[in-house]
């Protein structure tokens, strides 16, 4: 093998002002590249910044001439009264809160039929004991292998 590097022309420089050089060039590329991606990134924020500052002034806007044509004089319609039929035991807090939801989630036109209070719950089974007393060696292995750190 020796006999190939003897039989080769080129010999490698490592002279102190090559070296010098070579580091000092590799670190102006690279410090270069680094302030060309800081400048492009400030510039993309600047753009971004701007366009959703025109967003934001027409948002302003629409509010604006939306508050212009708002009329606040005319009193509100009346709507009737409707109540629905309240079981005993529910108490008028419960059916104005249902109330307010069940307009919230409707609108104007919503119904009530009726407010009662909940069933009361199926009884839950008892969970039998796992009969398997030791993990499978799959399962062991494969927590094994996706907890494992790094």
């Amino acid at each position: 093998m020796s006999e190939i590097l003897l039989s080769t022309s080129i010999i490698p420089e490592s002279s102190v002002e090559f070296t010098a050089t070579l580091i000092i060039a590799g670190l102006s590329v690279v410090l270069g590249i680094l302030a060309l991606l800081i400048a492009v990134v400030k510039i993309y924020g600047l753009i971004v910044t701007k366009s959703q500052g025109v967003v934001m002034r027409k948002s302003k806007k629409n509010k604006a001439m939306a508050q212009e044509f708002q009329v606040t004089d005319t009193p509100a319609p009346a709507i009737a009264q409707q109540t629905a039929p309240v079981a005993a035991g529910v108490s008028e807090e419960i059916v104005a809160a249902i109330s307010a939801a069940v307009y919230m989630m409707e609108g104007e036109g919503a119904v009530i039929s009726a407010i009662a209070p909940a069933a009361p719950a199926a009884p839950v089974r008892a969970q039998r004991p796992n009969p398997i007393t030791r993990r499978n060696p799959w399962a062991t292995a494969a927590i094994t292998e996706n907890t494992r750190p790094f």
